[in-house]
């Protein structure tokens, strides 16, 4: 997959991103033509990419925003920076839609504001313009994820939102869903660290809905780990959904023929996607190792996907006894 990212000239200090991950609002699963036609629309003219293996994954090509807007570290005083921060939308398995925004944060070379045709031509990169003290990167990641967005501050999560909605109202897609599911929140910060050096990770669930990544990589894997917390966001958001409709229909639940039909596409369509590290880069496919370990994701999904069969198995007996009984009042 090409880069979202450009490098600057000037050491990334860090780099801080956002991604959402919902259902793609069609009844059916997308063909990767489709997929393709979908995403040429987030900028017209330029090259989607796409593979159909292990599991197909589409990503459009990045569209550029500028921000003239502050940092809070987690600690010192908070820090202005000018630039643009680059998004695109990635569609996973012709089901599954993501919108990924991310800005490396360098030093600027001058106090003094430069023209908007200087920070366009390094798109997704924002230059800081107040001083940086001592553990800047250490800092600034921290206060990204502790901090949220509005007011005076950089909120990826708004811009973020709007990638999402803007490819979810294409009129190509008919707005049917086959089974109820919600957006999940991934939010995710980089310092970086020393070449060779093990890749630091740390994951956690803020809400329900809203989960945080921190990284340390080199500068040369920020465009892996970005990959890669899209990888990890679609496999969280399987977890997160198929947990929720395991919850919502109960032992008990009498309504069969719903519990069919809901279950039925849950698991035609998204037991098939669920291959953690198929589309993270090799330099941090390690990290799922230790996510497989703790808190366990297969080990999750298996028990639910095992749940959710278990159910509809039961489901399917009950309808039939039923229709035999039906039968026999004749």
């Amino acid at each position: 997959m090409s880069s979202a990212l450009v490098c600057a000239a000037e050491p990334v200090v860090s780099v801080l991103g956002e991604i959402h991950t919902c259902l793609l609002p069609s009844r059916g699963v997308l063909d990767t033509s489709a997929v393709v036609e979908l995403l040429g629309t987030v900028k017209p003219g330029s090259t989607v990419t796409s593979r159909e293996r292990p599991v197909p994954l589409a990503v459009s090509p990045s569209r550029v925003e500028g921000v003239d807007c502050l940092l809070i570290p987690a600690s010192g005083k908070q820090v202005h920076i000018i630039g643009t921060v680059a998004s695109h939308v990635v569609v996973v398995g012709g089901r599954i839609l993501q919108s990924s925004t991310v800005s490396r944060v360098v030093p600027a070379n001058s106090r003094a504001r430069r023209p908007w045709s200087h920070y366009l031509s390094v798109p997704g990169t924002v230059e800081v313009v107040s001083k940086l003290g001592a553990d800047a990167g250490a800092r600034l990641a921290d206060g990204f994820l502790g901090q949220g967005g509005g007011g005076d501050r950089l909120d990826l999560a708004s811009i973020s939102q709007r990638m999402s909605t803007s490819v979810r109202v294409d009129p190509r897609l008919d707005q049917g869903v086959p089974f109820r599911a919600g957006t999940t929140r991934l939010r995710w910060a980089v310092e970086i660290g020393t070449p060779g050096e093990r890749p630091g990770f740390v994951f956690r669930l803020d809400t329900d809905s809203r989960r945080s990544v921190r990284l340390i990589v080199p500068e040369s894997e920020v465009t892996a780990a970005q990959r890669f917390c899209e990888d990890l966001a679609v496999h969280d958001w399987l977890l997160t959904t198929i947990g929720q409709v395991a919850d919502r229909f109960g032992p008990a639940d009498q309504e069969v023929g719903r519990l069919l039909d809901q279950l039925a596409p849950i698991l035609e369509q998204l037991a098939p996607l669920w291959m953690p590290g198929a589309h993270t880069p090799a330099a941090l496919r390690r990290s799922w190792d230790r996510l497989e370990a703790d808190p366990g994701f297969t080990r999750q999904w298996t028990a639910r996907v095992g749940q959710l069969r278990d159910r509809m198995s039961t489901a399917t007996l009950h309808a039939l006894r039923n229709s035999k009984i039906s039968s026999s009042d004749w």
